[in-house]
């Protein structure tokens, strides 16, 4: 059974959490759970590593946000390969950019390439502004298996979903053009 990193913390399942106390946690788990504390007992010293593991697992996933919405996500069933499509009036938006990229891989202009930095740059800072706005309105919600919450975690999936295409936008361009 996967362990809940947030009950392993014995924090409450939210976006935006006290990271200070996160890494206070952390830091105390680790002292507890030294493995050479028990280098002459094989079964306890077996089970501090496994637990040292998992602090040092838990504590690098829930220390970024972008990594915690993600395993956020995926603890409600959120990122299932099934669920990853990215809405189709984005991906017609997005046409025209993949467009603009690839004529400037075949005929470069300056302008043209700042213009879609800059548009490529508005969409992902947007993005970014509408996940933080979701992910605190859910974070306020009292039940997290509400119709409200499943609605609200589906609006940030399909941000999230568009945020990883723009950052692939980015990285096409940044392979001929750096950003």
């Amino acid at each position: 059974m996967v362990a809940d990193f947030f009950d392993f913390y014995e924090i409450p399942q939210k976006f935006f959490i006290d990271e200070e106390a996160l890494k206070s946690k952390f830091l105390l788990k680790a002292k507890q759970n030294h493995p050479d504390f028990y280098v002459n007992d094989q079964e306890k010293y077996a089970d501090a590593m496994e637990q040292t593991s998992l602090n040092n697992q838990a504590f690098k996933v829930l220390s970024k946000f972008d990594s915690r919405l993600e395993y956020i996500l995926k603890r409600y069933g959120s990122l299932e390969e099934s669920k990853n499509e990215i809405p189709q009036d984005f991906l017609v938006e997005m046409m025209d950019i993949n467009e603009v990229i690839m004529d400037l891989q075949f005929d470069f202009d300056l302008e043209k390439m700042e213009e879609v930095k800059s548009k490529i740059h508005a969409i992902g800072e947007d993005l970014e502004y509408q996940i933080n706005s979701l992910s605190k309105e859910f974070d306020k919600l009292e039940d997290n298996l509400s119709q409200e919450s499943n609605t609200i975690l589906e609006q940030i999936r399909n941000r999230y979903l568009k945020q990883k295409y723009v950052l692939r936008l980015r990285e096409s361009l940044d392979k001929f053009a750096p950003l």
